[in-house]
């Protein structure tokens, strides 16, 4: 399979809980892809182990002319640091990557090639989630292919696989970041980027392998509980008051989804994983 460089950038951050072999994996990944970016930031999100330092220094010194490290103080959450990531970016396409995913290895040939074809601003795909290793799938979560659908769709959920986005500079630019007072920061940004008029696309391939873990229990309490549904009630708030959400809508997706978030666990994880997905 032929190899190839083309300028656009990788965008990913790290914080001191990855582990260094999910990490270097992660990178492998992405340096041997199709289509090899000729950027890849990297955000330090605070102080990190020891071992994870050691993976990163390894990359820089491999590939120095590849390689943008930025070192944050301490931890900011994953919003404030991709805004930081942004800030070097020096290429107008950009792609996401979490530090413990697998991308498939024509992702980026994929997407980006998506992306330019049919001028879009945002491009996302779908993804193979697992657990162990990639060889143990838990699921593979599906999001709509065009910009119409796309949209109908995020009236109730996120309609993009957020580390899977490819996504031009100037479309983020614009939107100056993602808001770091909303959780998730991913949606919001997606419905602030539909109402400044940029256009979504999802290829139909699988892009990427969506590390969930062990503990699949562990992997949906983040979409759990009593601060998880104020998060998404102060999200809707905000999404009413941009006039994303018409009054009804608004009532209806409180009435759906914040319920769930405070049902017993065992019940809420059987409703997630049987439906959700």
């Amino acid at each position: 399979m032929s190899k190839k460089v083309f300028e656009f950038s990788v965008l990913m951050s790290v914080y001191y809980k990855e582990k260094p072999d999910f990490l270097r994996r992660s990178i492998e990944s992405i340096i041997n892809q199709t289509l090899i970016p000729n950027e890849i930031v990297l955000v330090k999100d605070g102080e990190l182990t020891e071992g994870l330092n050691n993976v990163i220094n390894d990359y820089e010194i491999k590939y120095p002319h590849i390689f943008t490290v930025v070192s944050l103080p301490k931890n900011g959450g994953l919003a404030n640091a991709l805004n930081e990531g942004m800030r070097v970016v020096r290429n107008p396409i950009v792609a996401r990557m979490d530090s413990d995913d697998i991308c498939f290895k024509n992702r980026f040939e994929i997407q980006i090639n998506y992306l330019i074809n049919n001028s879009l601003d945002i491009v996302g795909g779908q993804i193979v989630e697992f657990s162990k290793d990639i060889k143990d799938v838990v699921s593979i979560r599906e999001v709509p292919l065009f910009h119409q659908e796309i949209v109908k769709f995020m009236k109730f959920r996120s309609p993009f696989s957020h580390p899977t986005i490819v996504f031009k500079k100037e479309a983020f630019d614009f939107l100056k970041g993602y808001d770091v007072n909303i959780f998730p920061e991913d949606y919001d940004f997606f419905v602030r980027a539909y109402l400044a008029g940029f256009m979504f696309g999802n290829v139909k391939e699988n892009v990427l392998f969506f590390r969930l873990g062990e503990n699949l229990s562990d992997a949906i309490k983040r979409r759990w509980g009593l601060n998880y549904a104020i998060n998404e009630i102060k999200l809707y708030r905000k999404f009413l008051k941009l006039g994303f959400f018409n009054y009804f809508e608004y009532i209806k997706v409180l009435l759906f989804k914040i319920p769930l978030r405070v049902l017993p666990f065992k019940l809420y994880s059987y409703i997630y994983f049987k439906f959700s997905r």
